[in-house]
């Protein structure tokens, strides 16, 4: 066995997971008692251990370890050492045999000194172990039986104590030994099983964390707990209770070793875990039902799983097609209870995989479920094909479409907290198309519980913060951003306005969809059904005493037209539109009917943007390019150095994808001197940006650049959404 060092996080928490396991391997038997000798070690500072488990009528020998100070620099002695361990771990004494059996057979521990009286027995003992006994604690692993024992001999001497345990190692010995024989005895025997406690009582020993047995325990922020919401507490298994520093919580937890968990939990709520206590899973589900009434333990239809549900509907195709029970007849239904709990556990199970929309797609086969994280598509599961119209006329209803008219695009809107009783509140914005075989369907998922990010946070280059931040702050103009679907263009925009919104200035936004929900703010969900359009909002605000004006979208020439205006009369304008970098978007609003010195007079900046997926910092690979990617990286920054790649095989914290979260760039285009005559003049586009980089902007791709020698992000994934520039 290696040193104390092998109780290493990555142990312990596959150590976790072992607790779980209905049948646990010999690996996983091997790796607990292994993990429980190594605390041992650690805890008495012990020259030499040896685990010892009963085995029929036998004791066999499970784990020694020998301290290297017994050999010190002697290759020699340590080859011995290593020969009697392989030796010893073959062999197997006679039930009753000496000390250990001694202790095995009374359940009661053997404590021996290096006394007058005791002398003896250390000198015997030492013609075995093969150097000086100075004294050995020997104390039983018993549950409701006795399985086995644990045998220490002589303390280090680095310790103090000249070799020798004391009464307070003795007691320490028999608190490792009580709680780890629990899971010893379940790896061992997986008929035996560990309550919730005892699991509870192990994790927190062996993580030297402090248990929490009762709730009363806990002094309980009600607030903060309400504040967070039940949804990100049973997403993550992480129960906030105190506010400590400005920004962190005290938290209790089952499994304090889940790092995945602590820093989705950290992302979602933006507050750091300074303190961590255990609990048991029993006390954790009673502490979120008490504080969410709503809540209980996952016994009802509707806390089935997503993978329940599904297999559920898989059989009862594959017995129908066998000519067995006719089950899926009720499955072809959109009423029928399998259907509902499907849409709805799809719906979830998306949202806690941290996906920004749902892709509903019927194949010629079978019908596909794909999530999109991170800004990619991810195969979720695949269906019957018999389950896709019953699936999309269940959708269709819950946002209130024609589930009669299957030819023509549809979109409409869920209200999914009319659906769960859950504490999820999200809406939907749903699009619904013909395809070859059969109506897709895309949901966009808007988190109304989801707070809006401050500017900083965003992936702002220091240079283009200072400068985005004196254009929101100008009286008048139109600041617009561009990007396609999923950009982050509206997270950008809600960040400006938060930092702009205060009691002497009046907001109005006109939005389709209302994504985030702001205090002071007055926003105003479009409805074209009902004529309800931007530009009819926006000739409606110019009404209402505006300061700042936000169009959810410049889309037609009637909406450039008024926002143009409404710009020029004192009004500062923030709106999106769809162009590939700043400086076309001159070009799309010159398309749109707007003259060209109305453009230039209105116009504050343009932002450009993308998102990239972020390198995992936790397991991110660096290494100095070479190549063309070194000549591309030169190019853009007139820099080269040590960067980052991703990990094949990644990691728990990114859960193996080797990225973890997005980070914007951006490509801020403030308009001068210099661009006005331009943009009057009607140069191409080409010229524009020649002018714009002139002036301090950095491209969409030099600031890609800039994430990826910052070690934000890798150049494989930087290149795949912004091409090199090609006036550089």
């Amino acid at each position: 066995m290696a040193a104390p060092s092998i109780a290493s996080a990555l142990r312990r928490s596959l150590l976790i997971k072992i607790i779980s396991k209905p049948a646990p391997s010999k690996e996983d038997v091997a790796s607990v008692i292994e993990l429980t000798a190594s605390k041992v070690v650690e805890v008495l500072q012990a020259q030499s251990m040896t685990l010892y488990l009963v085995e029929g009528n036998d004791i066999a020998f499970k784990q020694i370890y020998y301290s290297p100070t017994l050999w010190s620099d002697d290759k020699k002695k340590e080859g011995r050492f290593k020969e009697m361990e392989a030796r010893l771990l073959q062999l197997k004494i006679p039930l009753g045999t000496g000390i250990v059996g001694k202790v095995i057979r009374t359940g009661e521990p053997v404590f021996f000194r290096n006394t007058e009286s005791q002398a003896p027995m250390m000198t015997s003992m030492a013609t075995t172990t093969g150097f000086d006994v100075r004294s050995m604690l020997t104390v039983p692993l018993k549950t409701s039986i006795t399985i086995g024992a644990i045998q220490t001999l002589n303390k280090e001497y680095t310790a103090g104590t000249n070799g020798e345990f004391t009464d307070e190692d003795l007691k320490l010995l028999s608190e490792v030994a009580e709680y780890s024989s629990a899971l010893i005895h379940r790896m061992v025997d997986p008929k035996f099983q560990v309550g919730p406690e005892d699991t509870a009582r192990f994790v927190s020993r062996l993580t030297d964390l402090p248990l929490v047995s009762k709730a009363e325990e806990l002094e309980i922020d009600e607030k903060l707990v309400e504040v967070t919401g039940d949804a990100v507490i049973r997403r993550e298994g992480i129960f906030p209770y105190k506010r400590l520093a400005s920004g962190s919580v005290a938290i209790v937890t089952t499994n304090p070793l889940d790092y995945s968990k602590r820093e989705a939990f950290t992302q979602s709520t933006e507050l750091s875990i300074d303190e961590v206590r255990v609990v048991s899973a029993t006390l954790f589900d009673a502490l979120v039902t008490k504080f969410f009434k709503g809540s209980k333990a996952p016994t009802g239809p509707d806390d089935v799983d997503i993978g329940s549900v599904t297999k559920a509907i898989s059989d009862a195709y594959e017995l129908d097609a066998e000519g067995g029970e006719h089950r899926a007849a009720d499955l072809e239904s959109e009423d029928s209870a399998p259907i509902i709990q499907l849409a709805n556990r799809i719906v979830e199970d998306a949202y806690i995989s941290g996906a920004s929309d749902i892709h509903i797609e019927p194949m010629e086969k079978d019908l596909l479920v794909r999530y999109r994280i991170d800004g990619l598509c991810q195969e979720k599961l695949r269906l019957p094909k018999q389950v896709a119209n019953s699936l999309v006329t269940r959708l269709k209803i819950m946002c209130n479409l024609d589930i009669s008219e299957r030819r023509l695009p549809q979109d409409g809107r869920i209200v999914f907290k009319k659906f769960t009783k859950k504490n999820i509140d999200i809406d939907l914005r749903v699009a619904t198309g013909p395809m070859n075989f059969g109506e897709k369907v895309v949901m966009r998922i808007l988190d109304k519980q989801k707070s809006t990010l401050p500017l900083t946070a965003l992936g702002f280059s220091e240079e283009n913060l200072a400068r985005y931040r004196e254009c929101i702050r100008q009286p008048y103009g139109m600041i617009l951003h561009c990007g396609p679907t999923g950009s982050g263009k509206s997270m950008t925009l809600y960040s400006a306005l938060a930092e702009v919104n205060t009691p002497d200035v009046n907001i109005q936004t006109a939005e389709d969809p209302i994504e985030y929900t702001l205090p002071g703010l007055n926003q105003m969900q479009m409805n074209r059904q009902i004529g309800l359009t931007f530009a009819k909002a926006l000739r409606c605000y110019l009404r209402m005493d505006p300061d700042v004006i936000l169009v959810g979208e410049i889309r037609d020439e009637e909406t450039a037209g008024i926002a143009s205006e409404a710009a020029l009369t004192g009004h500062l304008l923030v709106s999106t539109l769809h162009t590939n970098d700043a400086p076309s978007t001159i070009t799309r609003l010159s398309e749109m009917g707007i003259e060209p010195f109305n453009i230039s007079a209105s116009l504050v900046c343009v932002c450009a943007q993308r998102l990239l997926r972020r390198v995992c910092k936790n397991c991110k690979i660096p290494y100095e390019p070479e190549g063309r990617e070194k000549q591309i990286i030169e190019k853009a920054l007139g820099w080269t150095g040590q960067i980052f790649k991703a990990n094949a095989q990644g990691c728990p914290v990114c859960n193996g994808q080797g990225y973890k979260g997005r980070v914007g760039i951006h490509e801020l285009m403030v308009n001068c001197e210099e661009l006005t005559e331009a943009i009057n003049r009607e140069v191409e586009v080409a010229q524009l940006k020649r002018i714009a980089m002139k002036s301090g902007m950095k491209t969409l791709h030099q600031d890609s650049m800039l994430k990826v020698k910052t070690g934000l992000t890798t150049v494989e994934e930087a290149l795949a959404n912004v091409p090199p520039d090609l006036i550089l």
